[in-house]
Parts: structure tokens; C-alpha cells; sequence
């Protein structure tokens, strides 16, 4: 027997029906909303592709790079600094080297200038001994040093450098001049009449013969015009031509030794005189200093 719907049983299907258009209507609603979306980004919400996907790795390899980059950067900088002041030493010494050899041949030409316009004078036996001595103690040490700074006065004069020197003076040892003279006398014994004159002469083994006997050539016959007297050329000693200075002073000065007359018969000359037996000696040394003829 069929049975007769009752008015809560239609009720209770209206209202599933009901339900249902709403969760229908609500479905609609949804997709709609997700179709505006859509329609007004461009962008679907779809699982991210492979090549988006990629773009982290990406990134992180740059991120990777440029740190290395900074890492590298900032061990250049240390090794840099930690450099730096040996570098900055290296060109200061480089610096300080070249300046110094710069000084060292300003100073080098300086020595070789005032060596070009320097004199040595030996005062004969002054600081050694007495040498030759008179009966009245007039020694020839002190006649000699008389000349000698008599000769030194004037060239100095004339414009150059002059050192009187001891006999044995420390620096005769690779003494640097244009010229050197050492300045003696002879003997103050009564010998014979034929004990008067003057002598010059330069090493037996000269290292520059042709210089020196220039100088010998000047000196005897200037010195025998201004004084008058005669060369003895035959009395000229060993003492002389050997004379110890010669193998002490550089190679390349020029050396000579004068007697300038005997202490006896010259003696009025000597020491009455002295100018004219430096002005004889000075005449000579020009004479050889700037080359004329003798």
C-alpha cells in the first residue's frame, strides 16, 4: 500500500533541495570569482614551471659569485696593506740610494775640481827633525818653513789651494795635486867655494816622467833667473831622487824636491831675502801650472 507523503516529509525535501541550489549557487560564485581573477592578473594559479623553478638556483649561484668576488676583492686589499710598507721602504731606499749617488759624484766632482786648482807644499823637515844646522843655530827646518809659507802666500794670491805639509805630514799618503814641491836647503858647513847653488829634482823611477821633467825644466830656470844662482846639477843626492814622499803621494801628482842653496855661501840669499827665493820657486810652480815653456 502506498504511502501518503506527510507535510514534514515534503518539508524536509524542500529544504535539500534547497541546499543544494545554494551549494550550487555558491560553486558559481566561486568560479566566477576565480575566472575575474584570472582575467584581471593574467596569471593562473598553476603549479610553477621547470624554468621558474630555476630561478632560485639561480640566484643563489650569483649570491655564491659575488661573494667570492668580495672575498678575493678583500684579500688583495690585505695582502696590499700588508705590503704596502715594504713597498713604500723599497722606493724610499731606491729613493735615498739614487740621492746618495748623486751626492757621492757631486762630491766626487767637487774633490776633482779643487784637487785640479791644489798645491802640496812639504815644509823640509818641519815636525821631524832639525835638518842642516849653522854654528848660530839658525836650523834649515826654520829656513824652509819661511819659503814655504812665503810660496803658499803667493799662490794663493793667484787663486789656488795650497797645503804646507810636515816632512813626514799623514797626508802625503795618496796626496792629490796638481803639483808638489818639498822645499829644503844645504848644508850650512864651510866646504869649499864651489858650495854655492841650488838643485831640483824629481824620482829616479818617476810614474810620470814627461810631467815631471817639465816640472824640473819650469823650476830650474825660473828660479835661476829670479835668484841668481847656479844649478848644481852635480851634487844632486840619492836622498833627493829617492826622496820618500815621491812613493806616498798618488800616481798621477807631479812631484819635484828643491835644495834652494847652501846654508854657508848662499846664506845672505836665504835668509836675507826669502822673498826673492819664494818668488823664484812661485815662478817656477806657475810656470808648470799652466803649462809655458820653461
Amino acid at each position: 500500500m502506498k504511502r501518503t507523503p506527510t507535510r514534514k516529509h515534503t518539508k524536509d525535501q524542500r529544504v535539500q533541495r534547497s541546499n543544494i541550489r545554494r551549494a550550487q549557487a555558491s560553486g558559481k560564485r566561486r568560479a566566477r570569482a576565480q575566472s575575474q581573477k584570472v582575467a584581471a592578473t593574467g596569471v593562473a594559479d598553476v603549479p610553477p614551471s621547470r624554468e621558474e623553478t630555476a630561478v632560485l638556483p639561480s640566484a643563489a649561484r650569483r649570491w655564491f659569485i659575488g661573494l667570492t668576488l668580495a672575498v678575493a676583492i678583500a684579500g688583495v686589499a690585505i695582502v696590499a696593506l700588508q705590503h704596502a710598507p715594504h713597498w713604500l721602504s723599497s722606493s724610499a731606499q731606491a729613493q735615498a740610494t739614487a740621492d746618495a749617488g748623486l751626492l757621492e759624484a757631486t762630491r766626487a766632482a767637487a774633490v776633482a775640481t779643487a784637487d785640479a786648482n791644489r798645491v802640496g807644499i812639504v815644509s823640509g823637515h818641519r815636525g821631524h827633525d832639525s835638518g842642516a844646522v849653522c854654528d848660530d843655530g839658525l836650523t834649515e827646518a826654520a829656513l824652509n818653513f819661511t819659503h814655504a809659507t812665503r810660496v803658499a802666500e803667493v799662490l794663493r794670491a793667484e787663486g789656488y789651494i795650497v797645503d804646507v805639509l810636515d816632512e813626514f805630514d799623514p797626508r802625503l799618503r795618496g796626496y792629490r795635486a796638481r803639483v808638489l814641491l818639498s822645499i829644503h836647503a844645504d848644508s850650512c858647513a864651510r866646504i869649499n867655494d864651489l858650495a854655492t847653488g841650488f838643485k831640483v829634482a824629481r824620482a829616479v823611477h818617476s810614474r810620470a816622467p814627461e810631467a815631471e821633467d817639465r816640472l824640473v825644466a819650469c823650476l830650474t830656470a825660473r828660479y835661476k833667473a829670479r835668484t841668481g844662482l847656479r844649478f848644481h846639477a852635480n851634487t844632486v843626492t840619492r836622498d833627493m831622487t829617492e826622496y820618500h814622499a815621491f812613493g806616498e803621494i798618488a800616481p798621477e801628482t807631479p812631484a819635484a824636491i828643491i835644495e834652494t842653496g847652501f846654508m854657508y855661501l848662499d846664506r845672505p840669499l836665504l835668509e836675507g831675502r826669502p822673498e826673492v827665493v819664494a818668488q823664484g820657486i812661485t815662478e817656477g810652480l806657475l810656470c808648470f801650472l799652466r803649462g809655458e815653456a820653461p
